[in-house]
C-alpha cells in the first residue's frame, strides 16, 4: 500500500484518496477518520439530531464543541449526508467499512472476522440473491382468459344456417362449460343457460 505524502493536502483530501486509490493514512488521520466514521455512524439514525451528535462525539472522542461540530460536517462532505443520500450511495459506503475491516483482519489473521466482513459485502450488495433485475416468477400472474359462449344464438334459427362442423363443435363446447358450471355454485342457475334439445344434430341410425 503506498503512503499518501502531500504535505499541502487536508485531512479531506487525503481521506479520499485513501478509499479513492488505497492509500495508507498516517495515525493522526487514522483518529480523523475513526471520529468520522462513527459521526456518520450517529447520522444514520434519523432520529438523531445534529446538536445531539455533537455531544455524544464530545463524550465518546474527548473532543471540543468545535471540533465536534467539524467533524460531522466534515463525515457529511466525505460520505454526504445519509438523510438525503441515495440507496447506492448507502451500499457504497457500507462497502468500503467492510473491506477496510477485511483488509485488517486479513492483516492479522483473524478468519473470524474476515468471514464476518465478507457477509457485510455480500450482504450490502445483494450477492447472495438470484439477479435482481429477473421478475419474480412466484409473483408474476398468468393471463386472465375469458371464454364468452352466446348461448341465444346456438337457440336461435340461424344456428342451423352455420356450417354443421361448427355447429358440432359448439355444441361440444356448451357441454363442456355446463359441465363445469353444474358443479359451482352456479349450478342451481344451470338451466338458466339450457339451450333446446332440437338443435342438436341427430343420432344417425346404423
Amino acid at each position: 500500500m503506498s503512503t499518501y505524502q502531500l504535505s499541502a493536502s487536508t485531512v479531506v483530501d487525503r481521506i479520499r484518496q485513501h478509499y479513492a486509490e488505497n492509500l495508507e493514512l498516517a495515525s493522526d488521520d487514522i483518529e480523523v477518520l475513526e471520529r468520522l466514521k462513527a459521526a456518520h455512524s450517529l447520522l444514520l439514525n434519523e432520529s438523531e439530531n445534529d446538536a445531539n451528535i455533537v455531544k455524544t462525539m464530545m463524550k465518546r472522542f474527548s473532543i471540543s464543541e468545535r471540533t465536534a461540530y467539524y467533524d460531522l460536517r466534515t463525515a457529511k462532505n466525505v460520505f454526504g449526508d445519509v438523510r438525503s443520500a441515495s440507496r447506492e450511495a448507502m451500499r457504497y459506503i457500507v462497502t468500503q467499512w467492510a473491506t477496510d475491516i477485511y483488509r485488517m483482519a486479513k492483516q492479522s489473521k483473524n478468519l473470524k472476522a474476515m468471514e464476518k466482513a465478507l457477509e457485510k459485502i455480500i450482504k450490502a450488495n445483494n450477492l447472495d440473491k438470484d439477479d435482481l433485475d429477473m421478475p419474480d416468477a412466484s409473483k408474476i400472474q398468468p393471463p386472465v382468459q375469458l371464454l364468452s359462449i352466446n348461448f341465444n344464438l346456438i337457440n336461435s334459427p340461424r344456428f342451423k344456417l352455420i356450417d354443421e362442423a361448427a355447429q358440432d363443435a359448439l355444441i361440444k363446447l356448451y357441454d363442456e362449460v355446463m359441465a363445469k358450471i353444474v358443479i359451482t355454485p352456479l349450478g342451481e342457475y344451470a338451466d338458466l343457460f339450457a339451450i333446446d334439445d332440437s338443435v342438436r344434430p341427430k343420432k344417425k341410425l346404423k
